[in-house]
């Protein structure tokens, strides 16, 4: 079975233009995403998939391997442009603002799907402060027993009526999403819902068309980069980082 990561990056991020060639610990982020990405065990194929030429570039210089696409809001549609070129039956979407990602978090996310278990599946890590919880940059998930998805918000969901926080089953989402090749294309074909436009939340459009998005629990502390602040953090982190000992040279 063949699975193709592909990292959707454009330069014209509202929060953090550019971000995508964000320097950390001498690398730009979307060579630490892709180098990390290409070690999991159970991806096959990477890719960049990009509207924008500077990424292109930057992508080529470290060996990667890039898919042009045209102008898209969602993360979603550029992969689906990108995966109508390739023959995988899983597709990733590996979100590109996630440099500390492990390769275990992949081969455990894609695992369902490679067992047809799944056609979508969603990573989902304990929110680790109380602070995290409330940023509305944070998506966070609400599980059933089956741990399957109830709800996505960047409200802080569950809310806490009775008890502390420390007692709350808060799950924030990782961006690392195989779907079912097929699934994919039947996803982006779907109309935005109203839920997921009031949220920005892809995986809505799924829970509103009565689909199942199965969860797939991590302890990897990972964060995103959506700020200049969050660029600093995750700077500060991957000096430290056990796994960028293994391509920084």
């Amino acid at each position: 079975m063949n699975v193709a990561a592909i990292i959707p990056a454009r330069m014209g991020s509202t929060r953090y233009p550019g971000k995508p060639l964000c320097d950390i610990q001498g690398l730009t982020m979307i060579e630490h995403v892709y180098r990390r990405t290409r070690m999991s065990d159970a991806v096959d194929e990477t890719y960049v998939a990009t509207p924008d030429e500077e990424i292109r570039e930057e992508t080529e210089s470290f060996g990667g391997d890039v898919i042009m696409t045209g102008s898209h809001t969602r993360a979603t549609d550029r992969v689906a442009e990108a995966a109508e070129t390739l023959d995988a039956e899983i597709v990733v979407v590996m979100q590109g603002d996630e440099p500390l990602v492990y390769p275990d978090m992949l081969d455990d996310a894609i695992e369902p799907v490679a067992e047809g278990e799944a056609k979508v599946t969603n990573l989902a890590k304990p929110i680790p402060d109380e602070d995290e919880y409330r940023d509305p940059d944070n998506v966070k998930v609400v599980a059933d027993e089956d741990w399957n998805a109830m709800y996505f918000s960047r409200s802080p969901v569950p809310y806490v009526h009775e008890g502390s926080y420390d007692d709350a089953p808060v799950y924030h989402q990782v961006c690392v999403i195989p779907f079912e090749r097929e699934f994919l294309f039947e996803f982006t074909s779907m109309a935005e819902t109203p839920l997921e436009q009031v949220e920005s939340i892809d995986m809505l459009r799924l829970l509103e068309n009565d689909y199942e998005v199965k969860l797939v629990p991590t302890d990897r502390q990972t964060y995103p980069v959506d700020t200049p602040e969050d660029h600093e953090r995750v700077d500060e982190m991957m000096a430290d980082d056990e796994l960028f000992e293994r391509y920084r040279d």
